[in-house]
């Protein structure tokens, strides 16, 4: 069984911090990762020998796939994501709803959590497995690659959430009877005179994906069944 390390603020013994990320990893993230294969580590959780900074540090090198709970901007946390990327290692960013992130990792597919709402939780871990789905854990080389095409597969897929999620947010407010929340989107979609990429895709698609904005869902399935 492959594994998986839970980077998180885990905070003292009985505090908010602790109740949120146990209620998380027991119940939500251990379910899920066990299903897809994956043995679930926390570092508060592993019995070693070796002090805590250096159990870490063997979790965040050699498991298969980490991930990161970025809620409370706690900078252990932080530390401890800089380092697996800097492996460029498969490793998915979470937190909870309604917090924010700095502008360094802000731009990175990061998926929310709503540890008191059932639907909500069933979303994300649809979209947590899926992204576990797409990752290829068959590579037999002991060494980081900077490959482009590494993890193809799984970078496409979080940009296709990416995308579904601001349609999403465009159909609900095209469907609202709010006319004058309508007219400034039309505005501001008017005024960008600097393009990103991702506007112009979204520009292109638009009119007929959001009116069926889980069309992008069929395009990460066949995504995940190519690479099979």
């Amino acid at each position: 069984m492959k594994n998986c390390f839970i980077v998180c603020p885990i905070g003292h013994e009985n505090s908010e911090t602790r109740k949120r990320s146990d209620t998380l990893l027991n119940f939500v993230l251990k379910p899920l990762c066990e299903e897809c294969g994956f043995h679930v580590i926390r570092v508060d959780e592993s019995n070693t020998g070796d002090s805590i900074t250096q159990n870490i540090i063997e979790h965040l090198t050699q498991d298969e796939l980490v991930i990161a709970d970025l809620s409370e901007q706690n900078p252990n946390a932080f530390y401890e994501l800089g380092y697996r990327t800097a492996l460029g290692k498969p490793t998915i960013q979470i937190k909870a709803k309604g917090e924010l992130l700095p502008f360094d990792v802000s731009s990175i597919q990061t998926f929310d959590y709503n540890i008191n709402d059932i639907p909500d939780i069933e979303k994300f871990k649809e979209r947590i497995k899926r992204t576990i789905e797409s990752y290829n854990f068959n590579s037999t080389q002991d060494v980081v690659t900077k490959d482009a095409t590494r993890n193809f597969n799984a970078s496409i897929l979080q940009e296709l959430y990416k995308i579904q999620d601001m349609l999403s947010v465009i159909d609900s407010k095209l469907q609202s009877t709010d006319t004058a929340t309508i007219s400034v989107l039309a505005d501001k979609i008017a005024q960008m005179g600097n393009k990103s990429p991702e506007t112009v895709l979204i520009e292109s698609l638009i009119s007929g994906v959001t009116k069926n904005p889980d069309a992008f869902m069929k395009i990460a399935e066949f995504s995940n069944s190519s690479k099979k």
